[in-house]
């Protein structure tokens, strides 16, 4: 049969539906073949099982998966078994898979792992991994300070607990020891202290037939602020001086000063106990706060500011209480020893000295003035002006202060009758005003020490003159009791001028003055 003729032949007798069968059949088999070895291809190494108890005590289990035409077995063998049983079989997911077991118990032993196949073909699987299902961990452990007095510790609730154990320790990574069990998912902490700090851990509990605990959560802090410092400023020397007490904890001291738009301003941190501030204009009034700071866990804590210190750039403030400490008829042995116990206190007093000792105390009378006491005339014999004459009282009264002036270079501004003896002739030829007292404590009279400062603790009001002798042993005992015992109480030990000063009384010549009280 020639060519064309067997080519006519096959047109006529070959069925074109049959040819478009037998294509559709060899591409899906010619499929099925890239399929299975596609299969093989992505199957190859050890499928990664993760397993751990959730917050709810059902087992997460966790695997990768590389194609969504993967089919995997999730198979258990519970404790004591000898083979798996399929738990479920999951397909269509690429990714991160996720599985849950619900059907467990706690304090049961299971073990896991999963097979990924092909039909009844195991193409992989992973390795076996066994856990325990115990109580979960408790998480979303919080602290929180209440009103800086104690610290209240929570945490999210454990399914099935019925109970939680408090662990504390003052060291983040070590020393925890049980503090307390507790039924709620919260504990507040009293038995805290200000300027340390705490760490805590919180284990979940379960108790019935047995007893099961979880393992401890992760640590959270609290760190309590520092207590607040109480703070006392001086003025001296041109200078204000800030003291406070220790805090306990406190690692470093912040130091606030006021500024012209009064606002605090950090100006200082120091170790110490003290600041000097020498940026001081007198006269002005300054105001300071005091911080104390603790360092935990590389942070700075910080405590509350201490109340405002307002200190005036001056020796004295008018607005606190005052008196006039004065000694009559020296300057003496004891008159240093008083002048010592007055500098270490901060305080001063009035000297009214006779002319004819003078010469005998010279380094005394000296340091007095270099200190800001005040040097009074008190004639320079000490007779009673009353009976004497014009002249005399005059020549009394100039040869005390030449004696004075020669020494510390200025006459006296006031003056004290011997005995306080005056009578209007007297008061007249006197051309300094005249200060007697309101505190008489007859120290040169009894001789007693106790008695003394039993007087002026007993009688002293705000604006008192107070009449002492610096040339009696037992009113130097006294004094060394009475001033720091004065300024205790409040009171500024001032001189008699100051005094008068800051009470708004202007001293005339000749006038009599018995205290200095704030005028109304």
């Amino acid at each position: 049969m020639e060519y064309n003729e067997r080519r006519d032949y096959m047109r006529e007798n070959i069925d074109v539906k049959q040819i478009k069968k037998i294509y559709i059949y060899i591409v899906l088999v010619m499929g099925s073949i890239m399929l299975l070895f596609g299969n093989r291809v992505n199957a190859e190494g050890i499928l990664q099982l993760q397993a751990m108890v959730s917050d709810y005590q059902n087992v997460l289990l966790q695997w990768e998966s590389d194609s969504v035409n993967n089919t995997f077995q999730i198979q258990r063998c519970d404790s004591g078994a000898d083979a798996y049983t399929i738990l479920a079989t999951l397909s269509g997911q690429e990714g991160s898979i996720k599985c849950h077991d619900y059907n467990v118990k706690i304090g049961q032993n299971y073990t896991y792992r999963v097979v990924q196949v092909l039909g009844e073909e195991v193409l992989r699987e992973s390795e076996a991994v066994t856990l325990r299902v115990t109580l979960a961990t408790p998480t979303k452990v919080k602290t929180k300070i209440i009103k800086d007095s104690r610290i209240q510790v929570s945490w999210k609730k454990v399914n099935r607990a019925t109970s939680y154990t408090v662990y504390r320790s003052n060291r983040s990574n070590k020393g925890y020891t049980k503090l307390t069990t507790v039924k709620k998912n919260s504990y507040t902490d009293y038995d805290v202290e200000k300027g340390k700090s705490y760490y805590y851990k919180i284990e979940a509990n379960y108790h019935k037939k047995k007893d099961y605990t979880s393992a401890k959560s992760e640590m959270a802090d609290a760190h309590m602020k520092p207590a607040m410092p109480e703070v006392i400023g001086s003025y001296a020397k041109k200078k204000i001086k800030l003291t406070w007490n220790k805090i306990k904890g406190a690692d470093v001291y912040y130091i606030y000063k006021k500024n012209s738009k009064g606002q605090y301003k950090k100006v200082k941190e120091t170790k110490k106990l003290h600041y000097i501030d020498s940026k001081v204009k007198k006269d002005k009034k300054y105001s300071y706060q005091v911080v104390a700071v603790c360092k935990a866990d590389g942070k700075l804590i910080k405590g509350k500011a201490s109340a405002s210190c307002e200190v005036l750039a001056a020796d004295i403030d008018p607005k606190k209480k005052m008196v006039a400490l004065t000694y009559d008829d020296g300057p003496g042995r004891y008159t240093e020893d008083i002048l010592k116990c007055l500098k270490n206190n901060q305080a001063k007093a009035t000297f009214y000295v006779i002319g004819c000792n003078v010469n005998s105390y010279k380094d005394a009378l000296i340091e007095a003035d270099k200190m800001g006491c005040e040097i009074g005339n008190h004639t320079y014999n000490h007779p009673d002006l009353t009976r004497q004459t014009d002249e005399s009282i005059k020549k009394e009264l100039d040869d005390t202060d030449a004696k004075i002036k020669k020494l510390i270079g200025h006459n006296a501004v006031t003056m004290r009758p011997p005995g306080g003896t005056l009578d209007d002739r007297v008061e007249s030829i006197i051309q300094k005003p005249i200060i007697l007292w309101s505190v008489d404590t007859r120290d040169w009279e009894h001789r007693d020490s106790g008695r003394t400062v039993s007087i002026v603790m007993n009688n002293v009001r705000d604006g008192d003159i107070i009449l002492m002798h610096d040339i009696y042993g037992p009113t130097r005992d006294a004094s060394l009791v009475l001033i720091p015992q004065l300024r205790r109480a409040g009171y500024q030990l001032v001189t008699v001028s100051e005094l008068a000063q800051y009470r708004g009384y202007t001293l005339e010549k000749g006038k009599v003055y018995r205290n200095f009280r704030k005028k109304r």
